[in-house]
């Protein structure tokens, strides 16, 4: 029988406690009901598991662990130990958190993978304007067009129409899709003319005006113009590439644009023949920009590069916005300043 004083034990015949020698009764008593108590390996489960958010999933697994074997104790206690929510909790939150805490690390990595994504399909679409030039030329006794036939664009999207069908997909650079007159902001916006719309410009230097001309829409002198493809050194000019504006007249120098956002609000009044060199200069790709070039071959261009690239047949490349020209870091707008010199 039990003590009805300390609790202990002692057999049933005898008629004082052997621990405390107070007199026993001969009716016996139930034993004590032992405390019930919460598991510490349960709450350990819980607070690892919240931790794994905070160690980037390095408590995870032992969260999960811990989780597990406190549920096994639980249940095998027969309800002398308590804590099986924290259990649980141990196990479910590491499962959410190893997720997000994946999300978070790959999501620069998917950014990057859908810019890389982006630049590709922008030189894939340049590469069919390589063909439609190529076969201009070709069918025009290796000449480039007069550029003559309209203002904003139109001197080469009519010469060129005949060798394209769906010229709004081909114009537009998969980052620069949405048009100014919808919301669309530089770099990432795009230009329109009349039901057209595009984020390609063209080197308006490449053209062949017809004789007699002294200059092509107020750009001269008419010996800067190229006229053909056909000349040393192709690989060097610029012919179609990203721009924010149908086409341009770029010259050695030329101001870079003062913000990456930077747009005119008149292109055709407030920069005739002045700094144009900027409507190229668009960071679509982190700090380059994709360029077809007379050659007809594709690559990718550095927005300080532009400045070193074959503009006209008198472009002098070592000008003062290239090293060879003695530019120096602190001369570029802040924006372009991280970007490689040429």
């Amino acid at each position: 029988m039990y003590c009805s004083k300390c609790g202990k034990e002692n057999p049933d015949d005898a008629q004082l406690c052997h621990s405390c020698s107070s007199v026993l009764t001969s009716t016996p008593i139930q034993a004590p009901v032992l405390g019930v108590k919460t598991s510490g390996l349960a709450i350990a489960a819980l607070v690892l598991g919240i931790l794994s958010f905070f160690t980037l999933g390095l408590t995870a697994i032992p969260a999960i662990i811990l989780g597990i074997i406190s549920l096994v104790i639980i249940e095998k206690s027969g309800g002398r130990i308590t804590g099986r929510g924290f259990a649980i909790g141990g196990i479910v939150v590491p499962v959410v958190a190893v997720p997000v805490f994946l999300m978070i690390i790959l999501m620069p990595a998917l950014n990057r993978v859908k810019k890389q994504a982006r630049a590709v399909a922008c030189r894939a679409n340049l590469h069919q304007w390589s063909l439609i030039f190529a076969m201009y030329t070709q069918d025009n006794n290796g000449n480039f067009f007069s550029g003559e036939g309209g203002d904003n664009g139109r001197g080469w999207m009519d010469p060129l129409r005949p060798y394209y069908r769906n010229i709004n997909k081909m114009l537009l650079c998969p980052t620069a899709i949405t048009p100014y007159t919808e919301g669309g902001r530089n770099p990432f916006g795009a230009w329109e003319v009349d039901d057209t719309s595009g984020s390609y410009g063209m080197n308006g230097w490449i053209c062949n005006p017809q004789q007699g001309k002294t200059e092509l829409w107020g750009r001269g002198p008419i010996e800067n113009y190229w006229r053909t493809p056909d000349v040393k050194r192709a690989g060097n000019i610029p012919l179609f590439m990203d721009c924010m504006w149908v086409e341009s007249w770029p010259r050695q120098t030329d101001k870079p644009p003062p913000s990456k956002d930077w747009l005119t609000d008149s292109v055709n009044e407030n920069e005739m023949g002045t700094d144009e060199m900027r409507r190229f200069c668009v960071n679509r790709h982190v700090g380059f920009t994709n360029s077809l070039f007379m050659d007809w071959s594709v690559r990718k261009v550095g927005l300080k590069e532009l400045w070193t690239l074959r503009w006209h047949r008198n472009y002098k490349t070592d000008g003062p916005w290239t090293m060879a020209g003695g530019v120096q870091p602190s001369d570029w707008p802040q924006w372009m300043r991280h970007f490689r010199d040429y």
